[in-house]
C-alpha cells in the first residue's frame, strides 16, 4: 500500500497508548452509495457510535422519522474512553461496522492511524451550511477527514462592579489587559486566574496569535512550539506571572475557585458558552455584575479571531456510505435537528456552534440573572462563534505531549522556569517521542 503524505507513518507507529494502532492494514472503503439515488434498493442503514446517553436515541428517532433515505442505528458507548477501546479493538479485528464515530482524539490521530477516510466530496456538497471554523476543524492538510465540528468560541466576562470601583476601562487588547492588571494590583485585585494544571490559556492564546505547533511537510512533521506567534502569546503570560498580576487558584478545589471568582477580587476571565450555567450557579454574590465582551486581540492583529478547537466525529475507512452520513449531519444543523436534541429533563438545547448563524438559539443558553445585560451577552457569544478559528493542529501524539505541557506549564506558573523554557522542553519531548516511534520529524526554525 502506497503511503501518502498523511498516512506515511501509520504502518509503523503507535500514536498513543489510549488510542492504539490500526495502521495501513485497515480495510478501505468500497464504492460509495448515494442515499438519493433511485437505483438504491431501499434506505441506506448506517451505524453511529457515541456516548450521548441523554438525547442520542431521541435525535436518531427524530431523524429516522423525518425522512426515508437513511436509517440510523445509534450504538451507545459508555464513555469517551470506552469508545476508544471498543473502536480500536473492532478495527484490529476487522469487525468495525460504524459509519460515524464521535470524536475522541485529534483528527490527525485518526488519519495517521489509518482509521478515518477522506470524505471531502461528501462534505463539500453542503459546506455552505457551516461556519468557517467548523469546516477548518474537520480538515487535515486541506482535505476533510472529519465532519464539520463546531468549536466553542472564547469570549471575555468581566466584573463590572470591580472595574467601576477602580475607574478602569475594559481592555480590548492584551497589551491593555496587562496595563489594567498593573493598576488592579495596586488595590490587591488580580486581573485573572492561571491554574498551574491547566495550560489551555496558553494554547488558546497561541492559536489566536497564529501559531502552528505542528505542520505536515511532505512525509514528515514539522514541530515548532517556539515560533514567533507562540512566543508573542507566551510573553503576555510571562508578564502576568513575573509581575504577580494573577492568582493561581486550582480547578481541583472547585468550591475555593468559585468563591474566589465570586469575591470581586478577580477582574475578568475568558470562558465559553457551556460554562455559563455553572458560573451562574456558583457565583451568587456577584450575579448580575458580569458583562460579556469580545476577547482582547493583539495590538498588531490584522483581523479579529477567536480561539476554539474541536474533536470532530469521523467516518471510518470501511464505511461505504459517507454521503448518507452527511445526510444525517446536515439534518442535525436544521431547526428540526437542533430541536430534536432538546434535553427532556432540563429543557436545554445545545447551542449549534457549527451553523452560519446561531443567533436564534443564543437566548436559551444565557442563564437568568448572571449577566448585567443578557441581550448584549448574546451578541458577544454569536460574534465569537463567527470569528472562531477552529483549526489548531495537535499532531500525531497529542496524548503523549499534553501531559508534558501540563507539567512544564505548572513549573512556569510557579515561577520556577520561564514559559519559553517550558515550551522548548515540550518541543524537545515531542521530537524525541516521534523519533522513538519511527515518525519522521524535524524541529521548526
Amino acid at each position: 500500500m502506497k503511503k501518502t503524505a498523511i498516512h506515511w507513518a501509520a504502518a509503523s507507529v503507535t500514536v498513543a497508548a489510549a488510542v492504539g494502532l490500526a495502521g495501513c492494514s485497515a480495510p478501505q472503503p468500497a464504492a460509495t452509495g448515494d442515499p438519493a439515488d433511485p437505483a438504491t434498493d431501499g434506505p441506506i442503514t448506517i451505524e453511529i457510535w457515541g456516548w450521548n446517553a441523554e438525547t442520542g436515541d431521541q435525535i436518531v428517532d427524530a431523524f429516522n422519522s423525518a425522512q426515508d433515505e437513511v436509517v440510523v442505528e445509534y450504538v451507545l458507548q459508555a464513555s469517551n474512553t470506552a469508545t476508544q477501546t471498543n473502536f480500536r479493538n473492532a478495527m484490529e479485528a476487522d469487525t468495525n461496522t460504524a459509519c460515524l464515530v464521535q470524536g475522541f482524539a485529534p483528527i490527525t490521530t485518526m488519519v495517521v492511524n489509518g482509521w478515518a477516510q477522506d470524505i471531502t466530496g461528501a462534505v463539500e456538497a453542503s459546506s455552505g451550511d457551516y461556519n468557517e471554523g467548523s469546516l477548518a476543524a474537520a480538515q487535515v492538510n486541506g482535505s476533510y477527514y472529519g465532519v464539520p465540528a463546531g468549536s466553542d468560541g472564547q469570549f471575555l466576562i468581566y466584573n463590572q462592579a470591580t472595574f467601576d470601583q477602580y475607574g478602569l476601562d475594559v481592555p480590548t487588547t492584551w497589551e491593555e489587559m496587562l496595563e489594567a492588571g498593573r493598576t488592579f494590583k495596586e488595590h490587591g485585585v488580580d486581573i485573572t486566574n492561571l491554574a498551574g494544571e491547566d495550560p489551555s490559556p496558553l494554547i488558546n492564546l497561541a492559536q489566536q496569535a497564529g501559531a502552528e505547533w505542528f505542520a505536515i511537510d511532505g512525509e514528515r512533521w514539522v514541530v515548532n512550539f517556539v515560533d514567533d506567534a507562540t512566543l508573542q502569546a507566551a510573553d503576555v503570560f510571562q508578564q502576568l506571572i513575573d509581575e504577580d498580576l494573577v492568582s493561581n487558584q486550582t480547578y481541583q478545589d472547585r468550591p475555593a475557585l468559585y468563591s474566589y471568582f465570586d469575591s470581586g477580587n478577580m477582574a475578568l476571565t475568558s470562558t465559553q458558552w457551556w460554562s455559563l450555567t455553572g458560573l451562574q450557579t456558583n457565583l451568587p454574590e456577584s450575579a448580575g455584575d458580569w458583562v460579556a465582551t469580545d476577547l482582547p486581540q493583539f495590538a498588531d492583529a490584522t483581523e479579529v479571531v477567536t480561539p476554539g478547537r474541536a474533536l470532530p466525529s469521523f467516518v471510518p475507512v470501511n464505511c461505504e456510505h459517507p454521503e448518507a452520513v452527511m445526510t444525517y449531519i446536515d439534518w442535525l444543523s436544521t431547526p428540526d435537528g437542533i430541536e430534536a436534541g432538546r434535553n427532556p429533563e432540563t429543557g436545554a438545547v445545545s447551542f449549534p456552534v457549527q451553523v452560519q448563524d446561531p443567533s436564534p438559539y443564543v437566548e436559551e443558553i444565557i442563564p437568568e440573572g448572571f449577566f448585567a445585560d443578557d441581550a448584549a451577552a448574546g451578541e458577544v457569544i454569536v460574534e465569537a462563534q463567527s470569528n472562531v478559528i477552529g483549526k489548531f493542529e495537535l499532531g500525531p501524539n497529542y496524548d503523549a505531549w499534553f501531559p508534558e505541557l501540563q507539567d512544564q506549564w505548572g513549573q512556569a506558573v510557579a515561577g520556577d522556569i520561564t514559559i519559553e523554557e517550558a515550551l522548548t522542553a515540550v518541543q524537545d519531548f515531542v521530537v524525541g517521542d516521534l523519533e522513538d516511534k519511527g515518525i519522521a520529524v524535524v524541529a521548526g526554525d
